[in-house]
């Protein structure tokens, strides 16, 4: 049979990264504009990091929108004509816009993501009690999406001069400033809360067996969020089911940022329940 997915006016978007051996995001994108009729296609494209200004220039005159992930979520900022609210405020784009005259507009999805994410696991993101475990950039963007929700968190990491530098970099973010958000040590996280959410890669492939904190700090929440999605039930989530939390895995997180950024790029998004059911399926080869 001749293949007709692709032809002239087919549109072009892509991931820009590192090294993208393993990546969904190709998966997700195009079997969601199989499921929308959309005609458009979704590359991985890995780059060197001193062809990143060259591959920039290119997206932007043959592509219509394209994807951010590490090591350019930062990097990729100065190249971009304009910022949205949430992408200035974590320092960090992950979904990049690009207009019919060639303006580059940088958002960052991510945050969203990990919102829908966790409703779709029945836990609520507004106005929570959250702890947040890590201080990299995947840290921010689930601590500024819990404030802008009104909520409140701690962040708990190793380091204490990367967590103050970090605490004080997001409370300036906020209207509020560090009225809702502290910091302490991985090993001495206070009380109890709500919300748990890792995000640090401890407990993932191949190190499947570590876990970022023990059972007796984790029976002190409600519910656990784990950004890592290989493997699909990490050591924390098992815990968090064994201890009768509600769990919620990264994949739902990938999944729901990818479909933002069609919204962004297309103005749309295909039915919630078409939605659904990609995701399943591709929960399955996970």
């Amino acid at each position: 049979m001749a293949n007709t997915r692709i032809d002239a006016a087919t549109e072009r978007f892509a991931l820009l990264g590192g090294t993208l051996a393993h990546t969904w995001s190709p998966q997700i994108h195009n079997s969601i504009f199989d499921a929308g009729g959309v005609n458009a296609i979704y590359l991985p494209m890995p780059c060197p990091a001193d062809a990143l200004p060259s591959m920039l220039e290119i997206m932007r005159t043959t592509f219509s929108g394209f994807n951010v992930t590490i090591p350019y979520k930062e990097a990729v900022i100065p190249f971009l004509d304009e910022l949205d609210e949430t992408a200035t405020a974590c320092g960090a784009v992950n979904t990049v816009e690009i207009t019919p005259r060639g303006s580059m507009i940088g958002h960052n999805t991510d945050g969203l993501g990990l919102s829908r994410a966790l409703r779709e696991g029945f836990v609520e993101l507004n106005h929570t009690d959250a702890v947040v475990l890590g201080a990299g950039g995947a840290a921010r963007i689930a601590a500024y999406e819990v404030l802008r929700r009104d909520g409140s968190v701690i962040v708990a990491a190793r380091d204490a001069q990367k967590r103050e530098n970090f605490v004080r970099s997001l409370a300036d973010t906020q209207k509020d400033g560090a009225a809702r958000i502290r910091h302490c040590s991985l090993e001495d996280i206070p009380g109890s809360h709500e919300l748990l959410i890792n995000c640090t890669p401890v407990g993932m492939y191949p190190h499947s067996d570590a876990c970022p904190v023990d059972d007796m700090t984790l029976e002190r929440f409600d519910a656990v969020f784990d950004m890592i999605y290989n493997p699909p039930v990490t050591r924390l989530l098992a815990a968090g089911e064994r201890l009768g939390l509600k769990t919620v895995g990264g994949f739902g997180m990938l999944f729901y940022q990818a479909v933002e950024a069609q919204k962004i790029w297309f103005g749309r998004e295909i039915a919630p329940k078409a939605q659904r059911s990609i995701k399943k399926e591709l929960e399955k080869l996970l």
